[in-house]
C-alpha cells in the first residue's frame, strides 16, 4: 500500500492518528482548568506509566485543550542535568511576556519580571530576561528555593487572574527531578493552591513518580492526583487502528486485530509500530494474518534496535546482568532477593547500589517494597532473546 498515506506515527511523543482509550484523564484535566477559572481549588494532576503508554501525548493533549480555553501554556522535558529553578524562571518569563501585552496588566507584569530578574540572579540560573529592569527586592529571592517559587507562582497567578487568563506549565519525565527541587516544587504549588489562582503544575513520569511525591512532602497527595496510564483496552486498542485505516478506505480483518493486540500487548506505542509495518506488507487495501505476520518481524527488528537496546546500552556491564536476572525470572514484578540469588549473590545489600543505580537511570522501579519491575513493556522479552543472562560475563 502507498506509504505516502501511511497514517500510523511510531516515534517519542508523537501523537497518534487517534488517541483513544484517554478520555478519564481528558475530562480530569479539563474540570482542573474549570474549577481554576472560576477560583474554586482543584488537585493538579501527575501523570504516571510506563514508557510508551502515551504520557508525552497526553501532556501535549492537555496544553492543546489550555491554549483552546484561552490559558498561555509552557512545556518541557526534565533531565537528569534539569536546573528546575531555571525551568521554572524560563516558563515564568515567557507567562509574564504573554500577559504583558495585555494594556490591563502590562505595569503588574512588569514588576513581575523584575521579581523574576531577581530571582534568577539570587539562584544564579543565568536566564536573560532581555529588558531594562530594575531589581524587585523582597519577592522570590530569599534563597530558599520553595519559597521563592511560591511567590512567582503567585505572582504570575495574580496576575493571570486579573487578565481573566490561566498559565499552566507542563513538565514531563519528572521523576528525574532531585529530590530538594521535587520538594521545593510542591512546597510552590501548596502557596498558590492556597490563594486560588488560575496557574498550575502539570507532570508526567514513571510509575515511581507517587512514592517520591511523597517522601519529597507528605502533603503532596492533596495538591496532585496521580492517574496511572497502561495499556489500553481492547476496545480502544482496536480504535486506535481502525479508525486511521478507516479514512484511507483500508481494512483489518478481525484475525489481523487480534495478532497485532496479542503481540504489541495493546500499548500505544507498539500499536502504532504495528500499524506502520502492516500498512506497509498489507495489500490490496487489505491488512490480514498475513501482512502482521510479515509484519511482526520487523517490528521486532525496529523495536530491539530503536527502543530496547538503547535503553540497555545506557546501563553498565553490572546493570544489563542485573537486567537479564530480572527477565529470566518471567514477566511482571521480580523479589529483589530472587534477581538477587540469580546473580550468585546471598545478600540484597551486595546488589543494592546496583538496583537504585538502574532506577536512577529510569530503567527499573520499584512498584511495592522488595519488588522490581522495568519502566518498559515487553523488556524482559527482549532480554530474554538479545541479552540471556548466561550470555553476559560477570565483571571479574
Amino acid at each position: 500500500m502507498d506509504a505516502l498515506r501511511n497514517p500510523y506515527t511510531p516515534g517519542a511523543g508523537t501523537p497518534p492518528p487517534a488517541l483513544t482509550g484517554r478520555d478519564p484523564e481528558l475530562e480530569q484535566f479539563a474540570l482542573l482548568l474549570g474549577r481554576l477559572e472560576i477560583g474554586r481549588p482543584e488537585q493538579s494532576l501527575l501523570i504516571t506509566g510506563l514508557r510508551g503508554v502515551g504520557k508525552t501525548v497526553l501532556l501535549d493533549a492537555f496544553e492543546g485543550i489550555a491554549i483552546e480555553r484561552g490559558w498561555f501554556a509552557s512545556s518541557t522535558e526534565i533531565t537528569s542535568e534539569t536546573r528546575l529553578a531555571k525551568v521554572i524562571a524560563t516558563m515564568t518569563r515567557e507567562a509574564l511576556l504573554d500577559l504583558r501585552r495585555m494594556e490591563r496588566v502590562r505595569d503588574k507584569a512588569r514588576r513581575a519580571l523584575s521579581i523574576l530578574k531577581a530571582f534568577t540572579i539570587t539562584t544564579g540560573v543565568g536566564v536573560d530576561i532581555r529588558l531594562e529592569l530594575d531589581l524587585e527586592e523582597g519577592t522570590a529571592d530569599s534563597g530558599d528555593l520553595g519559597r521563592d517559587l511560591g511567590d512567582l507562582l503567585v505572582e504570575v497567578g495574580s496576575i493571570a487572574q486579573e487578565a481573566e487568563r490561566g498559565v499552566l506549565f507542563l513538565l514531563d519525565e519528572v521523576q528525574f527531578l532531585e529530590r530538594a527541587e521535587f520538594e521545593a516544587l510542591i512546597a510552590g504549588m501548596h502557596r498558590s493552591t492556597r490563594r486560588q489562582l488560575p496557574i498550575t503544575v502539570v507532570g508526567a513520569g514513571l510509575p515511581s513518580l507517587p512514592k517520591l511525591a511523597g517522601e519529597a512532602k507528605s502533603y503532596a497527595e492533596r495538591l496532585f492526583t496521580f492517574p496511572t496510564i497502561g495499556a489500553l483496552s481492547d476496545p480502544a486498542a482496536r480504535l486506535a487502528l481502525v479508525e486511521p485505516a478507516d479514512e484511507e478506505d483500508v481494512r483489518f480483518t478481525e484475525d489481523a486485530l487480534d495478532q497485532i493486540l496479542r503481540h504489541s500487548g495493546r500499548y500505544p506505542y507498539f500499536l502504532q509500530q504495528y500499524g506502520k509495518h502492516a500498512w506497509l506488507t498489507g495489500t490490496d487495501s487489505v491488512i490480514d494474518v498475513g501482512a502482521v505476520r510479515r509484519a511482526h518481524e520487523l517490528v521486532l527488528s525496529v523495536l530491539d534496535t530503536d527502543f530496547f537496546h538503547v535503553r540497555f546500552e545506557r546501563a553498565t556491564p553490572a546493570e544489563q546482568r542485573y537486567l537479564a536476572a530480572v527477565a529470566v525470572l518471567g514477566d511482571g514484578p521480580q523479589r529483589s532477593g530472587d534477581v538477587t540469588r540469580q546473580l550468585g549473590y546471598t545478600s540484597t545489600t551486595e546488589t543494592g547500589p546496583i538496583r537504585d543505580g538502574l532506577i536512577k537511570k529510569g530503567l527499573i522501579y520499584s512498584p511495592r517494597h522488595g519488588l522490581v519491575d522495568f519502566t518498559v513493556p515487553l523488556f524482559a522479552n527482549f532480554m530474554r532473546r538479545q541479552h540471556p543472562l548466561a550470555e553476559l560475563a560477570p565483571e571479574l
